[in-house]
């Protein structure tokens, strides 16, 4: 299975139980706002951890 690198670079640097959680919600197309709040968290741990720009 090819992973996608940015994928990859985003959910590193996240928890374990926060990263497995967040990437459920995404499979199940969810798009409530606590998924949406998960994934700018996310986005913002990534940044921080300096794996994504």
């Amino acid at each position: 299975m090819k992973l996608n690198p940015y994928l990859v670079r985003l959910f590193d640097p996240l928890p374990m139980a926060f990263a497995c959680d967040l990437y459920q919600r995404l499979r199940e197309g969810k798009r409530d706002m606590e998924t949406r709040d998960m994934l700018l968290k996310a986005l913002d741990m990534a940044r921080k951890a300096g794996t994504i720009e």
